[in-house]
């Protein structure tokens, strides 16, 4: 038998995690979010009449079935607490807090959360990923008060109120480290207007409000690119891969969804995403969003609307009013990556990413550099073969 430990359950981790119980090997997956998945749960998906390749409904369909695994153990509301990996195993110790629910086992039948108090567990379902979490913040037990009214409406005992928090020891053959990437705050480029104006909002954001509704608010929407990324200034000179691709299919998206609303993309140059992209470019432009070589330098209100000033060399036009600004904000080391590194024992790069060591202990994904989607899962599936050879069970795998 083998054995190894994930540190992330975002689409990267469960790609590796799948391909680490395909190939035999036991895997205790390790998230310190009460949710299994990572940002991915909050992408839009932005086919129009046809698939853009986007991803996300492929990234859903990878973390309903790592749920499934039955070699695969899901830790959420985890912190690692020490690391060693001296000997002939890397031995990882976390602590698990709140109510455990089994997603394996659960039914979905809803009565968890009914039965609680303090509407501390939530349910997420899209396609075929559905799965129930517990907010351990906002649960009783975090209070220090007791409470299992969860477990017991359980009726196919899913779910462990045991405990409010748990230490768990993994002895593993190999460690890959998937803690995925934090998005960079406009709000260090105050004149963009973020959080001080009015429909100013992020790429996220934006992906996130696609998925509850059709459009973004007002008939005139521009999407500022390169907003953190490719700025020699913020001591970010690096492309972050994505930015591209999630605007010009989101600005897709939006034309599609009303072909009289004004969708304007601002970008420096459009980075290759795909093999067909200038087809995709093609098929955005003659969708009618307008593409405008120049990155504006404010955001200002002006009588109800958002004035960009830019120089369009187009037009000779030196402002141009919007309804709703996106600011394609870069990727960007997630919190808290310095201590994961020190407590891994891995390096960083210049811009703060992990390097891909060799050896028991590697990281894959968007904690190493910018990825799509496509390449975070590849990226976990690749590390996931590199460390099959070293991920065997030692004895006292797992207590």
């Amino acid at each position: 038998m083998k054995h190894a430990v994930v540190v992330g359950a975002g689409v990267t981790g469960c790609s590796a995690a799948l391909e680490l119980a395909r190939r035999g090997s036991r895997v205790t997956v390790l998230e310190r979010s009460s949710r299994i998945g990572g940002k991915v749960l909050s992408y839009c998906c932005k086919a129009t009449d046809s698939c853009s390749r986007c991803g996300v409904c492929i990234a859903h369909d990878t973390i309903a079935e790592a749920i499934r695994h039955p070699k695969i153990r899901f830790l959420p509301n985890s912190s690692v607490a020490s690391v060693d990996g001296q000997g002939a195993s890397v031995a990882v110790k976390a602590t698990c807090s709140g109510p455990r629910i089994d997603l394996r086992a659960c039914i979905d039948c809803g009565k968890c959360l009914a039965a609680c108090p303090e509407k501390a567990i939530s349910r997420y379902a899209r396609a075929r990923l559905v799965q129930y979490a517990v907010d351990f913040s906002t649960c009783r037990v975090a209070a220090g008060r007791e409470c299992d009214r969860c477990a017991k409406a359980c009726p196919v005992d899913a779910i462990d109120a045991a405990k409010p928090s748990s230490a768990v020891r993994v002895a593993a053959g190999a460690v890959l480290v998937a803690t995925g990437h934090g998005n960079f705050d406009p709000v260090v480029k105050p004149r963009l207007g973020y959080r001080r104006l009015p429909n100013v909002m992020t790429g996220f954001e934006a992906e996130q409000a696609l998925v509850g509704r059709l459009d973004l608010g007002g008939q005139s929407v521009a999407f500022i690119q390169c907003v953190g990324s490719r700025d020699p200034s913020l001591c970010r000179n690096f492309c972050s891969a994505v930015c591209c691709a999630y605007a010009l299919r989101m600005a897709r998206v939006l034309k599609s969804r009303n072909p009289q609303s004004d969708v304007t993309v601002y970008y420096i140059d459009i980075q290759h995403f795909d093999k067909v992209q200038s087809v995709f470019r093609a098929d955005v432009e003659r969708a009618g969003v307008k593409l405008v070589r120049g990155i504006p330098s404010s955001v200002s209100p002006s009588a109800g609307r958002l004035a960009l000033a830019i120089d369009d060399p187009a037009t000779g036009a030196t402002t141009a009013l919007h309804d709703t600004v996106v600011l394609s904000a870069g990727m960007e080391p997630a919190d808290g990556a310095r201590e994961v590194a020190d407590r891994f024992g891995l390096s960083r790069d210049a811009f703060g990413f992990f390097t891909a060591p060799g050896g028991r202990i590697r990281a894959a994904g968007t904690c190493v550099e910018p990825q799509d989607l496509f390449a975070a899962m590849a990226s976990g599936r690749t590390a996931a073969l590199e460390l099959g050879g070293a991920a065997r069970e030692p004895e006292g795998a797992a207590r």
